[in-house]
């Protein structure tokens, strides 16, 4: 590989990012960079906080980004260039830790979701936080993961993932043994830690102590039955970017239990420590956001796709010496297919027609796995540029006010 090369892709992916978007803004959206069109939705709160502190549902968000903001005095474009410097120096030291190839690095640059990553969201800090504890993972480094999990807490209420998600982790990995208890305790301390923090800052502006969850029930996120067919805020195109959300989390429920049993089985199973906690990561987010939601998965895109967790497990996925036969992709993209039945794809031929072509965009995945060459090295090519357009398309969705996640 040649020397540097990942701060060159970076480099370059940014540069070329940053010319379209202008060149968007001068020939066909003018006025779309102004300002007020990057504080829509989420981005409105963090700036209010920032400004003026918590009150009433704000409540909801977590204090780490608002307060950096705040700490920093940076105006929106400020703000911006800080995420995007936080972000692409985390993506560097997480790619560097998967050890992923130059094509890897231009698939992972352009999930479409990853556009979150250069907004006045909490996305970036959230990004840090979680490869910090991803590298700690990795290297055994327990008071990074200690780190990892005390800014995670404070950038955004994860924890009620990350606790069981680390916990299984380390069953898998290390089985049950004493020196875990503490461990156990320790990461469920450090998370406490945060949590009271949290409860400090906000209770100081609003005089109610740990009043979030009352503010998400508030907002319908209780324990419910999920109603048929699934949806989520934004209809249509949102719709189908955060069934391809459930999918993954859903294919990672299912990697996990077999796992578990597998480790039942076998007592431990030899698996990367941070590939076992991001897999329980991606199906707890999901699971969670489907049962607490009642079937809405709004922002289940930007919890999957734009957070470290998605890059290690793709990346492990990649490194599996497998190779698929065209009878087991073919059922593949019919099991894809028949799932997106879930979100009512049968309703209208124009809409089935749209959910087919998600299932060919998801088909692609399988395909890298492919025993045909030329397939196995066309599909990530195909995804790029897919990719890339609908990372375009979902950013000025978001500049023009629409609802992405």
């Amino acid at each position: 590989m040649n020397k540097y090369i990942e701060i060159k892709i970076l480099a370059l992916y940014s540069l070329s990012f940053t010319i379209i978007l202008l060149l968007l803004n001068q020939l066909f959206f003018p006025k779309i960079l102004d300002i007020p069109n990057f504080l829509h939705w989420d981005a409105e709160h963090y700036s209010w906080i920032k400004n003026y502190g918590y009150k009433d549902f704000r409540v909801a968000f977590f204090p780490l980004f608002p307060l950096i903001w705040k700490i920093t005095s940076l105006n929106v474009y400020g703000i911006i260039i800080f995420n995007t410097a936080v972000f692409l120096l985390s993506f560097y030291f997480l790619i560097k830790l998967i050890s992923a190839t130059p094509l890897e690095i231009l698939l992972y640059l352009s999930l479409p979701s990853l556009f979150f990553i250069f907004l006045p969201y909490s996305e970036s800090v959230f990004f840090a936080s979680s490869t910090i504890l991803l590298f700690g993972l990795k290297n055994r480094k327990h008071e990074l993961i200690l780190l990892g999990l005390l800014l995670s807490t404070l950038s955004r209420p994860a924890f009620t993932i990350f606790i069981p998600a680390i916990i299984i982790a380390e069953l898998l990995i290390e089985g049950l043994r004493k020196k875990l208890l503490f461990k156990i305790a320790s990461y469920m301390f450090v998370v406490l830690c945060g949590l009271l923090i949290v409860g400090i800052i906000q209770h100081h502006y609003t005089g109610i102590w740990f009043n979030f969850f009352e503010v998400q029930k508030g907002w319908g996120n209780k324990l419910q039955v999920p109603a048929l067919p699934l949806t989520s805020w934004g209809g249509d195109i949102i719709v189908r970017l955060d069934g391809a959300a459930m999918l993954i989390g859903i294919i990672s429920s299912i990697i996990m239990c077999l796992y578990i049993f597998k480790a039942k089985l076998m007592r431990h199973v030899i698996m990367p420590k941070e590939v076992a906690f991001s897999i329980c990561y991606l199906a707890g987010i999901s699971i969670s956001v489907l049962l607490f939601r009642g079937g809405s998965l709004f922002s289940l895109n930007r919890f999957v796709f734009a957070t470290p967790f998605i890059f290690v497990v793709t990346n492990f996925y990649f490194n599996q010496k497998i190779a698929f036969s065209n009878k087991q992709m073919i059922i593949g993209f019919l099991l894809i297919f028949i799932f997106w039945l879930l979100f009512g794809s049968y309703v209208h031929i124009q809409t089935l027609l749209k959910y087919l072509l998600l299932a060919v965009y998801m088909f692609l995945l399988i395909s890298i796995k492919s025993g045909n060459k030329v397939i196995s090295k066309t599909s990530p090519i195909l995804l790029i540029i897919v990719n890339i357009i609908f990372q375009y398309v979902y950013l000025i969705k978001f500049l023009n006010g629409d609802w992405i996640g």
